[in-house]
């Protein structure tokens, strides 16, 4: 797992500081205010990290990002880190692992958004084996993850294959890593074209004000209808 995302971090121009074995820091080396903590554990190293007892995940990642921001990263704070830190943690699980107190613990955690945006991504060793499989050195690896998920598009509804899922779950839980089609994003241009034809006269109008003007400057939708005269006449299209 931890090969396959120091390519992805690599390839999204972003730098990497490893802070120990198990969690590494990327951030951009420009004035882009992003910055990213992964966390490579497995279910005992997870449940070690909070004394062995699950119910204070939550509370431990928290505490654990403090430590972090003071201990390694005090110097990206004039970068606003405090408020542009997302945390992955890439969690190895084993067949046998029982982990239904650990779900609803990692749920509260994603749901947890102080000190850090947090993303959690579970996956079984042998479900990134077989992708691993899939990727040739030869070959850019965010190119090629693309080019696997489109391929493979028919077995996201298949149990059996899981290792789809783990793969779909990159471009959810990573949050730089956008999914793109290697036909020019055709089909969300003809979703696109399909929704703007199904617009009434009206609704169109609406949608090209909204565009062109900074609606989120407004106070309130009542102002912004107002000034741009958008108020609906009895006889007006709904």
């Amino acid at each position: 797992m931890k090969a396959i995302i120091s390519k992805i971090i690599e390839e999204s121009d972003l730098k990497t500081i490893s802070l120990n074995s198990s969690v590494d820091f990327a951030y951009y080396d420009n004035e882009k205010e992003d910055f990213f903590l992964f966390l490579f554990y497995n279910r005992k190293e997870i449940i070690e990290l909070c004394n062995n007892n699950v119910a204070d995940l939550e509370f431990t990642l928290n505490n654990f990002i403090i430590n972090l921001k003071k201990e390694y990263l005090s110097k990206f704070r004039e970068r606003n880190i405090d408020h542009n830190l997302s945390l992955v943690l890439l969690l190895e699980l084993e067949e046998s692992d029982d982990i239904l107190d650990l779900q609803r613990e990692l749920n509260k955690v994603e749901e947890n958004s102080l000190n850090a945006k947090k993303y959690v991504l579970p996956y079984f060793r042998n479900d990134i084996e077989t992708l691993q499989q899939k990727i040739t050195e030869k070959n850019e690896v965010v190119n090629q993850l693309n080019e696997i998920a489109i391929d493979n598009s028919n077995l996201l509804d298949k149990t059996d294959e899981r290792w789809y899922k783990t793969l779909m779950s990159f471009f959810i839980k990573i949050p730089f890593l956008n999914y793109q089609s290697t036909e020019n994003n055709q089909s969300l241009e003809n979703l696109s074209l399909t929704i703007e034809e199904s617009l009434s006269d009206r609704e169109k109008q609406l949608l090209s004000v909204i565009s062109e003007n900074n609606f989120d400057s407004f106070s309130n939708i009542e102002d912004f209808i107002t000034q741009f005269n958008l108020n609906i006449e009895t006889n007006d299209e709904i």
